[in-house]
């Protein structure tokens, strides 16, 4: 998110060859993928209906959900592949299939959805930036448009951290036996590279965008929005953030602290976050800090078994979280579209109704991409690739 692992039933459980031992589900942190998507889809919101007013710091901040997605994309895939040889070519196969099974069908009707738009952004833009967006049509459906700036966020924007988790898949078979066989090595170096790269960001953005928010940068210059794609999209920034992930899980082999301790260090660090966000460089921000508040919910959600959290309907949201964060953006620009061609804009002036449209309209759309694209998909491919199944262990 994508950064949306399963956390409810292994995704190969319904095929007769799994890609890992079946796991007991860890449904909370599935509830939990819901909070941050819906967390994206009012930060976007309310920026597309409300342009002109500053929203408050805890809104501004709805970015940070995707940090969450790649912590918990890698807490999740540490806990189900933590007991895989993925030296072996077949379990890495195995892997690979399971993980298009999971992104892919959803992810590219997702793009479909968005073309029409798409096609008359390109158009209304000027050089650099149109042959950039353009080369997202192919670079998109290949997952390759988060490491080319211009376009990481033609084509459905949020489909730029899908890009990234693509690469943090590609390179999972090496990073997880270094993070369980020297997690404190493992965590000192994340740590370096996460201060050396963000630094460098901050640096870099002070220098050559001084005075713009790397957040909205749309008020400068074609090179300022560039930058600012290069440093937010990049997969090699985001990624010590799905690394941050695998050691996680690897904490909560080790020790586990109270469930209301874990909750309140999230609280104080949310709290602290958003009263010293004004202060702060924004690419520390948009890059990672935010683990500070996310982490310990994570650890939290792993061993929350009962409550509103594993209530079969919030775990229902969860499991359409997904296809939530995807479709949110074209279920805004349809109802901004036809607001200008059947209503002449008269929900511009009504941003609360244009804003409740929409969102009905992105969880209709996230039910029904859910329910017939992605489940459907994911099991008629896995289906083919279907292999011996490896060993089970008992679950954690």
């Amino acid at each position: 998110m994508t950064g949306f692992p399963v956390t409810g039933p292994p995704e190969t459980r319904a095929a007769p060859g799994p890609a890992h031992p079946p796991v007991a589900p860890l449904r909370a942190l599935t509830a939990l993928r819901f909070v941050a998507a819906a967390y994206v889809l009012v930060f976007h919101y309310a920026g597309f209906f409300f342009p002109a007013a500053t929203p408050p710091a805890v809104i501004g901040l709805g970015y940070s959900g995707v940090t969450f997605f790649f912590l918990l994309s890698g807490f999740i895939l540490a806990y189900n592949y933590r007991s895989v040889d993925l030296g072996e070519p077949a379990a890495r196969a195995r892997f690979r299939r399971a993980r298009v099974a999971r992104v892919f069908p959803l992810y590219l009707v997702a793009l479909a959805l968005s073309l029409p738009w798409f096609a008359v952004w390109v158009v209304k833009s000027a050089p650099p930036l149109q042959g950039l967006m353009a080369a997202s049509a192919v670079l998109a459906p290949l997952g390759l448009h988060a490491w080319v700036p211009g376009a990481a966020c033609a084509l459905d924007c949020p489909s730029w951290s899908v890009s990234a988790e693509l690469f943090f898949y590609a390179l999972f078979p090496l990073l997880l036996p270094l993070a369980l066989r020297a997690p404190g090595r493992t965590a000192r170096l994340t740590l370096a590279a996460w201060a050396a790269l963000t630094t460098a960001a901050s640096l870099a953005w002070a220098r050559f965008a001084p005075g713009l928010s790397l957040i909205s940068p749309e008020t400068g210059s074609a090179s300022a929005v560039l930058l600012a794609q290069a440093i937010k999209y990049n997969p090699l920034l985001r990624l010590p953030e799905f690394v941050a992930g695998l050691l996680l899980y690897v904490a909560w082999t080790r020790f586990r602290l109270p469930i209301p301790a874990l909750l309140g260090l999230s609280a104080l660090g949310a709290l602290g976050l958003v009263a010293a966000s004004p202060h702060l460089p924004e690419a520390l921000l948009h890059n990672g800090l935010t683990a500070l508040a996310w982490a310990p919910l994570i650890l939290a959600g792993a061993q929350i078994h009962r409550g509103p959290l594993v209530a079969p309907g919030f775990v229902f949201l969860g499991r359409i979280s997904f296809a939530l964060y995807l479709v949110h953006s074209p279920a805004y620009a349809l109802v901004n579209s036809l607001d200008r061609l059947a209503l002449g804009g008269r929900l511009a002036a009504l941003p609360w109704l244009g804003g409740g449209i929409a969102t009905a309209l992105a969880l209709a759309l996230s039910v029904a991409g859910h329910l017939w694209v992605e489940e459907p998909a994911r099991r008629r491919l896995l289906r083919r690739g279907s292999a011996p199944a490896p060993h089970a262990l008992p679950a954690a």
